[in-house]
């Protein structure tokens, strides 16, 4: 047992300190990462979404979506897409950019994650492979992988590079850079305040770059966004979207009905269920569809890894972070209690900012956070199995290498879900594009956008889900489309 446990530990002996396991780990999570970048590269941007957009920033000028007169406040997103869009270059330049404005900030969230946790050991390399599969496997990043709409994707970046520079030795210059990443994320999309928590939470923590006048420049400038957002749109609908509750989902005209006069106990149940959803990959949207299906008795392989890999993995994540702020309390502050701290706050951020409907999508900007917590519960767990007994060593190693095993078969089921999205964007293309047509035949600028996009969303080289045989690809992807 001793020598396996310095064959685990002995990675900082044996050189990792110059960098040769952040490049296994690197070498472990590229072909994932490269496959769902590769995926998208190809994807056609969908009728439903990418028409109307574009049409609207074709039609109204840059610094007009600076006015939150909208209850969907992107002002920053949108002067990027009309930026792109409104550039003197070729349709395939533009479709092109559009892409990549996707796909950039998913590649630099983990090139992020894995420099910001630097393996220096093979314990270190392991464990930030399994929290890399962690962070590409959850919900709320694959909800978020669906072109053009790169609001929380390029949050998410944003956030873990905040805390980065949180946790980092102090600059004169990380007030000002903390600032302006908040700034940005908030700019694409309101969960962008998140950050505010992450702040928050690194002040009372006594990270080494957070101050309290940081804190509170982000407390008033989230406040500021706030009743800015009121003061232009105080009539928010009750509800805007249609709401899971329970076992099923609600239309806004009913959820009006039966809730609109104290709709407080859904707002709630909607901010737990994007928290939950984050945690234990149920429920969805609201709706606690794998439960469901498990009791229906049609679920489906991949939903029981979901379920057992989340829930593995934030009891784990409980243990670990119980002996972290036991240990803080005694002897100070740590990083890896200040990360716990950090995965409370963002969770409760994203939970409150998700009360009007829960989606997955939702919760992406604590993604990073419980993947990073998962890269040191994972260590930490991997450390002490290391000092058990023989046949214990063994039992508690096998069930983690399962669980990191069940995260990585989540992280291939995202490249799959994200080929799937492909087949239907292009499918939509194939069969509603007359009808939409004929829809649309008094917006002159939504049909010319309509037709300038009709070669990439019919085009044949648009990926389709992998021909799996049938039991396989119940174990990787949720969802499938015969190809059109």
């Amino acid at each position: 047992m001793r020598a396996t446990t310095r064959h685990l530990n002995g990675g900082r002996e044996r050189g990792g300190d110059r960098g040769w396991w952040l490049i296994v780990a690197v070498v472990v999570v590229a072909p994932v990462l490269g496959a769902i970048a590769a995926i998208l590269w190809r994807t056609p941007l969908p009728v439903s979404e990418a028409v109307a957009l574009l049409e609207d920033v074709t039609r109204k000028p840059r610094l007009a979506f600076l006015v939150p007169d909208t209850a969907y406040y992107r002002p920053f997103f949108h002067i990027v897409l009309s930026t792109i869009w409104n550039a003197d270059v070729s349709i395939e330049a533009r479709v092109a950019a559009i892409r990549v404005l996707q796909i950039a900030p998913v590649v630099a969230l983990a090139g992020l994650f894995l420099l910001h946790v630097r393996p220096r050991t093979l314990v270190d390399a392991a464990a930030a492979a399994g929290a890399t599969a962690v962070l590409l496997g959850s919900p709320g990043l694959r909800d978020n992988l669906e072109i053009p709409l790169s609001y929380t994707t390029v949050g998410m970046p944003l956030a873990l590079a905040a805390w980065h520079l949180l946790v980092s030795p102090p600059r004169r210059w990380h007030t000002a850079a903390v600032v302006a990443l908040t700034v940005a994320a908030v700019g694409f999309k309101e969960q962008g305040l998140a950050i505010v928590a992450l702040v928050v939470a690194a002040w009372v923590t006594r990270a080494p770059s957070a101050t309290r006048t940081q804190a509170v420049i982000l407390v008033v400038l989230a406040l500021a966004y706030v009743a800015l957002r009121f003061a232009w749109h105080p009539r928010m609908a009750t509800f805007e979207q249609a709401i899971g509750l329970g076992f099923r989902e609600v239309s806004t005209s009913e959820a009006t009905a039966r809730f609109g006069t104290f709709p407080y106990l859904v707002y709630a149940y909607s901010g737990l269920a994007t928290i939950g959803n984050v945690l234990f990959s149920e429920p969805s949207a609201g709706v606690f569809s794998i439960v469901r299906a498990i009791g229906d008795g049609t679920a489906e392989w991949w939903q029981y890894i979901h379920l057992a890999a989340s829930i593995g993995l934030t009891t784990l994540l409980a243990w670990w972070a119980t002996g972290e702020l036991v240990h803080a309390r005694r002897s100070g502050w740590t990083d890896e209690a200040r990360t716990v701290v950090a995965l409370v706050l963002v969770l409760a951020a994203c939970g409150a900012l998700s009360f009007n409907y829960s989606r997955d999508r939702l919760g992406g900007m604590a993604v990073p956070f419980y993947a990073l917590a998962a890269f040191h519960a994972l260590r930490a767990a991997a450390r002490r199995v290391t000092e058990l007994p023989r046949w214990r060593f063994e039992a508690a190693a096998a069930g983690l290498v399962l669980l990191a095993s069940l995260w990585h078969i989540r992280a291939v089921g995202t490249v799959e879900a994200v080929r799937v999205t492909a087949a239907r964007n292009q499918m939509e293309w194939l069969t509603s594009l007359a009808q939409r047509t004929r829809d649309f035949a008094d917006r002159p600028v939504y049909l010319s956008i309509l037709d300038s996009l009709r070669a990439q969303g019919t085009a044949e080289s648009a990926p389709l889900p992998t021909n799996y045989p049938r039991p396989i690809m119940g174990v990787f992807s949720p969802a499938n489309v015969q190809a059109p």
